[in-house]
């Protein structure tokens, strides 16, 4: 559109200079030696004066815009023209047949400041041409004034100078006309030098780029034509006052009239043209943008508003000006904004103010900020209002700080809330001297759950679990998930006897059954206790403390629970050392394999005997297996330990063969859980009878009744792979457990080892010598063996053979030995009174 009306206006300019070329034109080819003008005076001063008027209005635009544009070019051309007008008002007085002048008017005075004038009008125009012409608008102050000024100076000294050479001494410049003859050469050529320096400029706007000049390239061409035609009728009137003089001022207004349009038109709708784009601008800008922006005063009158599509504060109905804010906003909004209006007039501006509407997932969020605009002569002050919908950065926010202080899985405060929580609530008590429980939890055989049944049913689990101890708390009481399966709880104000019926509370919400999709799980948890002050006063120490109470617990009995004591503290120091001690134990070598004999229990012949595990610390001293297993098998040190006797055992045994043992004994090796999980186990045991060259029927592997327990199937698959190598198989501590008879008939093992705490009994007739007394028939009904271990009496003994036990060992027979005490142990035996 906007191409379209710039070329109709081209169109129609160069209509305009064609017909003006086809006058002239004509004039010229048919003109001849025209006959002087009636009127010529009249008709002089009107077209002088409207020359000076345009010249006039050209001065005084670039005079009075310059201090907001500041464009010196527009400064120089604008006194140039000012030159102009002086010139041609001195021209039109000069006139014969007019008023004298300062002197006698003649026409040769008159050409003189005719000339002046149009050498200046071809100097501005060269300026134009010449030099960059951009107009900016700016916030120019009044400091430039002096550049004006001096501008203007300059023009008029040098005009009242010329005037007074062309009004004092005309004689030595040279003679322009003559009466009778016309014009003399030398106004021809200053005329024609004027033709020359407005074709000049002419070529000199051609070459130049539009965007360098910021002005109408074309209309400045136009004007310079018009000027060159003008110019032409100066060249070839014979009498001062013929048509062709008429004509030619006719041609220098048109001239002029495309000038200013050109130019100073151009500098006039310059202001008002940025000022319009600046206008559009700011509304691109206002539409673009997301926020509400208010102007109002403080008692609520809107001013003016800018309210986005979408925007969701005041509904359909857009505000308007002359609304009252508070007929149109929820009053905690109003307030808000009210708020942030007296922060602005005291302070320049009121920011980091937020307010809600709306409940649940309707509730929108804004933030306000106000900046103070002006005061009104009225002394009322009015702001412009900043409403931001923060709604989505709210939620986000919100999501990152659940992310950050809750359980992804479980929704429970997290560890870093719950530290934050205890340090607040301690310091409460501290103060008010309170006393504070916390409690350790950890599931029992939770890994029991993820192993067979996937961590969806795990997670389902912890999730439903978490649900009922938030149920069974208190109003500030916390309960935490620290990770996995450990819980945190924070009780405060709970002395020992509150913290115990709490924890009895929580033991009873566990212990119920969870049904999980198809599944009912039963689980139990184990739970240590400490109290703020006395266990600790930092939540580092008080956690230790808890989880140090919480193993002691595991350790006694699962689903149980205890308090924290210095007892405690110094048994778990010594676990923290035994756990480094043992691992440079197995990296340096210093533990040993004692060997324990075990014998028919009629006929005192040597069946074989038991490797076990001994640990003797250079500093520390002998270490019970009692005390140094459990941590092994904690910290999984336990499979290293394995793996190491199972090596000197199978050694140890071929070389007493070698010696001439008896060639049907074996030697009994315990495997740990652990082990029994290694799925190298196989392969280890494989390699350590291709080591050793001991036959598989030599080498007697004993399972725990929980291991045998642990994972049915995966238990026959290997019994099967190793039965169907030759190795013989036992169950330790039998009776100690909770076997099938199903599953013990699928196990097929060779021998059950009869757990040493019923024989410790057996001699007071009682349930432990009717266990045992089953123990044997059970194993009699398998087609298995029977050892029991922990023989120390010869009455012990002797009930054992009577109810028909096949195999013993004991302290009654042989303490465990080191390999190199073993025969002559074997030796001195064999001479036993017993």
């Amino acid at each position: 559109m906007r191409k379209n009306k710039k070329n109709n206006a081209l169109g129609k300019r160069w209509s305009g200079m064609s017909l003006l070329l086809a006058v002239w034109g004509l004039i010229c080819l048919f003109g001849g030696s025209l006959p002087p003008v009636k009127y010529f005076l009249t008709l002089h001063q009107m077209v002088e004066t409207a020359s000076i008027v345009v010249s006039v209005l050209i001065f005084a635009v670039g005079w009075h815009t310059f201090r907001m544009h500041g464009n010196r070019v527009i400064l120089m051309v604008s006194c140039t023209f000012l030159g102009v007008a002086i010139s041609d008002f001195s021209h039109m007085l000069s006139y014969s047949g007019m008023p004298d002048f300062l002197g006698p008017n003649s026409p040769e005075k008159a050409i003189g400041f005719w000339l002046l004038a149009r050498c200046l009008t071809a100097l501005g125009v060269l300026i134009i041409a010449c030099l960059p012409w951009r107009l900016e608008v700016s916030g120019r102050s009044a400091a430039i004034d002096p550049d004006r000024w001096r501008v203007l100076l300059v023009t008029l000294c040098a005009m009242v100078s010329i005037h007074l050479v062309l009004l004092l001494f005309p004689e030595i410049l040279p003679r322009t006309y003559q009466e009778g003859v016309g014009l003399t050469e030398f106004k021809r050529g200053v005329e024609f030098s004027i033709i020359a320096i407005h074709a000049a400029s002419i070529v000199l706007l051609s070459v130049r780029r539009r965007r360098d000049m910021g002005l109408e390239k074309g209309l400045l061409i136009c004007s310079l034509l018009v000027m060159m035609m003008g110019e032409f009728f100066f060249t070839i009137y014979s009498d001062v006052t013929d048509a062709y003089n008429i004509f030619g001022h006719i041609y220098k207004i048109i001239a002029y009239l495309v000038l200013y349009r050109a130019i100073f038109v151009e500098s006039i709708l310059a202001p008002y043209k940025f000022l319009e784009d600046s206008r559009q601008h700011v509304e691109v800008l206002m539409g673009a943008l997301p926020d509400i922006i208010l102007e109002a005063r403080l008692d609520g009158l809107l001013l003016s508003a800018h309210v986005p599509t979408d925007g969701k504060l005041f509904g359909e109905k857009k505000p308007k000006a002359g609304d009252y804010l508070q007929d149109r906003l929820p009053s905690q909004a109003m307030d808000c904004l009210t708020g942030a209006m007296r922060a602005a007039e005291s302070g320049g501006q009121g920011t980091g103010l937020r307010f809600r509407t709306g409940k649940g997932a309707e509730e929108l969020v804004f933030d306000v900020s106000a900046s103070l605009l002006a005061q009104r002569s009225d002394r009322s002050s009015h702001f412009v209002i900043l409403i931001r919908d923060v709604t989505e950065q709210a939620r986000n926010q919100s999501k990152i700080e659940q992310m950050a202080h809750f359980d992804a899985l479980t929704g429970l405060p997290n560890r870093t809330l719950f530290n934050t929580c205890f340090d607040v609530e301690a310091t409460r008590c501290e103060k008010q001297r309170q006393p504070l429980a916390l409690i350790f939890m950890d599931l029992d055989n939770f890994k029991n759950v993820n192993d067979s049944l996937g961590h969806k049913v795990g997670d389902a689990l912890l999730v439903e679990l978490a649900a009922r101890l938030e149920k069974v708390l208190r109003p500030r009481d916390m309960v935490s998930r620290q990770g996995g399966d450990e819980f945190m709880f924070l009780l405060p104000e709970a002395d020992v006897r509150t913290a115990e019926q709490m924890t009895e509370c929580i033991k009873r919400s566990v212990e119920v059954p969870i049904q999980v999709g198809q599944y009912t799980l039963h689980v139990s948890a184990s739970m240590g206790i400490c109290m703020f002050p006395q266990d600790g006063r930092d939540l580092e120490t008080l956690s230790s403390h808890a989880d140090i109470a919480m193993y002691r617990a595991k350790q006694e009995r699962r689903s149980h629970y205890a308090f924290f004591s210095e007892e405690m503290q110094a048994c778990a120091a010594r676990s923290l050392l035994l756990e480094g001690a043992l691992r440079e134990a197995v990296q340096w070598g210093q533990l040993d394999v004692y060997y324990q004999p075990q014998f028919d229990i009629t006929g005192r012949k040597l069946e074989g005997a038991e490797a076990l595990v001994r640990w003797r610390h250079p500093e520390l001293g002998f270490i019970s297996p009692a005390e140094f297993i459990p941590i092994a098998e904690i910290t999984g040190q336990i499979i290293k330990i394995g793996d190491l006797v199972l090596r000197r055992a199978t050694q140890q045994m071929r070389h007493w063969l070698d010696a001439g043992l008896p060639g049907d004994m074996s030697i009994a090796v315990n495997i740990s859980m652990a082990q029994f999980r290694d799925t190298a186990l196989l392969e280890k045991i494989d390699t350590a009878l291709a080591e050793s060259q001991l036959p598989p029927w030599a080498l007697e592997l004993e399972l725990t009744e929980s291991v045998a327990m642990d994972d049915p199937e995966q238990v026959v698959d290997i019994v099967r792979s190793l039965r169907s190598r030759g190795v013989k198989l036992s169950i330790d501590d039998f009776g100690t457990g909770y076997s099938s008879l199903s599953y013990l008939k699928k196990l097929r093992v060779h021998k059950l080892k009869i757990d040493r705490s019923f024989i410790q009994a057996i001699s007071s007739a009682g349930s432990d010598r009717s266990i045992v007394q089953a123990i044997i028939g059970l194993a009699k009904d398998l087609d298995m063996q029977t050892i029991a271990e922990g023989i120390e009496t010869e009455e012990q003994r002797q009930l054992l053979e009577a109810l028909g036990c096949d195999s013993g060992q004991g302290y009654l027979f042989c303490k465990p030995l080191p390999a190199s005490e073993f025969l002559p142990a074997l030796l001195e035996f064999s001479t036993s009174p017993w």
